[in-house]
């Protein structure tokens, strides 16, 4: 008894609600303003916008095989380079990637670990970075030092690959040991 009387109920309620009992489709009547226009802006990225210090980070541009520099907000008490390497790894918005922007570095295990002394970060990379080719490389490595360099008390950043110290590709495609700076990849930059 008691779950006929729940059985009416669910069907009265359903009734009532409007939805249609019949098996075929209906017409609609009115399409909601805007969905039909082509011109519609998507919506925004569904991030909410963090509270912390504006940083910039280096987007690969495909059309002019530059970099571009974006901003990013770190989240309040962020700071350490490890913070904005995640950042960087998580590549562009989906705004970005309507403007085109890309990322070399698509794996986000590409990169074990970032550390600052005395100036120069250090980034241990992983066999992950390995299987992208000579100018993805290059991009890559382009992306983290020019990030990395903007970042206040680092002035030049060095490679190993887990835990070995490798050859550098600079902007220009040759090779560097130790360390690099800004500067070494300035024909990656817009304008140049």
């Amino acid at each position: 008894m008691r779950r006929t009387l729940t059985l009416i109920l669910l069907a009265l309620l359903l009734t009532a609600c409007g939805v249609p009992t019949g098996n075929e489709a209906e017409p609609v009547e009115e399409v909601p303003f805007g969905l039909l226009d082509p011109q519609a802006p998507e919506p925004a990225d569904t991030a909410p916008p963090a509270e912390g210090p504006v940083i910039q980070i280096y987007l690969v541009d495909p059309a002019a095989l530059r970099l571009a520099p974006v901003e990013r907000r770190l989240d309040e008490g962020e700071t350490a380079l490890s913070d904005v390497m995640d950042i960087l790894l998580n590549g562009p918005t989906r705004a970005e990637q309507r403007q085109g922007l890309i990322t070399a570095l698509v794996d986000e295990d590409a990169v074990a670990a970032t550390d600052l002394v005395g100036g120069v970060a250090s980034v241990d990379l992983t066999q992950q970075f390995t299987v992208l080719d000579g100018p993805t490389q290059r991009l890559a490595i382009a992306q983290v030092v020019l990030t990395l360099t903007g970042r206040p008390g680092v002035g030049r950043v060095s490679f190993t690959l887990e835990g070995q110290p490798i050859d550098i590709p600079r902007g220009d495609g040759t090779l560097a040991q130790g360390s690099v700076s800004r500067d070494n990849y300035r024909e990656l930059l817009p304008g140049v």
